[in-house]
């Protein structure tokens, strides 16, 4: 059981939940047309938007793991709408888990003077030199999804036993996010696990610590490809973007709340089986679409 803190330590429902939930019923009320029928066809994303976040803040992978093949294939959106849904919902969902890891104690503050420099490094060339398309999507997602499921697994029984990294350890640090910033830019998912893993397996970090890190780092990546995409690029899905937003900010703080009381390694083991598996079905899909 991962119970480093008691759990009067840390609640999930506070003020601030309820008061930006208000918040998201009088911008949906305003700003969408006709809510109702809006509600009625989208409001399963709502749930979808909840699992994506228990995902991302208990596995540092990203609720993209999720977003992008349910917009692909249960509701035909293409690619890269579906990967600018799962940035501008990450926002959200992450921030939410970010605040509630924060709030444990389980974040290596200094490690985000390193790695959040790097991972906008990788994000803006992602973003404007290698600009991600619908077909990189397609291409990139699957084999990404894989490698964080395997990386899941490797870590399985990986517990630590360090709470800071030495010295030596800050410079590849610094170039793994890169790496997960080129990553995230592409696909939505990547940063978090990728720099979980990397300081649990290479230098022992403990496994909450590196997971507090990799969602801490994943939400600040998304918070930025929200921005750019939202007010640069364009052509964000809002009216299905707002239900998985719904659903983020409940889920996002489920995450950090329910580690209190399950197991860690239990929970990573069944997200790595879909990661696995999400992996191989959009990897098969490219293939179909080559060949």
């Amino acid at each position: 059981m991962t119970n480093d803190l008691p759990a009067s330590r840390f609640r999930y429902f506070t003020p601030a939940l309820f008061v930006l939930t208000a918040l998201w019923v009088v911008i949906y009320l305003s700003v969408f047309p006709e809510p109702a029928a809006l509600a009625a066809r989208n409001w399963p994303l709502v749930l979808i938007g909840v699992l994506g976040a228990v995902i991302g803040n208990i596995t540092a992978i990203g609720g993209g793991l999720v977003f992008i093949p349910v917009l692909m294939f249960v509701y035909k959106t293409d690619p890269l709408s579906a990967l600018k849904l799962a940035f501008v919902t990450q926002a959200v969902g992450m921030s939410s888990g970010a605040s509630g890891w924060l709030r444990r104690g389980e974040v290596p503050l200094k490690l985000l003077w390193w790695t959040i420099p790097s991972l906008l490094i990788g994000t803006l060339i992602a973003t404007f030199v290698f600009h991600p398309s619908g077909m990189v999507v397609k291409s990139l997602f699957g084999p990404v999804s894989l490698l964080a499921g395997v990386l899941t697994l490797v870590t399985l029984n990986r517990t630590g036993s360090i709470d800071e990294l030495p010295r030596k350890a800050l410079l590849p640090v610094f170039f793994v996010s890169i790496l997960g910033g080129l990553i995230t830019g592409w696909v939505a998912i990547g940063e978090g696990e990728i720099i979980a893993a990397f300081c649990m397996l290479v230098y022992g970090l403990r496994a909450t610590k590196a997971i507090g890190l990799g969602v801490v780092l994943l939400a600040v990546n998304s918070i930025v490809l929200a921005l750019l995409h939202s007010l640069y690029f364009g052509g964000v899905p809002w009216d299905m973007a707002i239900f998985t937003m719904l659903g983020v900010l409940w889920g996002g703080r489920l995450g950090p709340w329910l580690t209190q009381w399950i197991s860690v390694k239990q929970s990573k083991l069944v997200f790595a089986c879909i990661a696995i598996l999400d992996g191989a079905l959009i990897t098969w899909q490219a293939l179909r679409s080559f060949f």
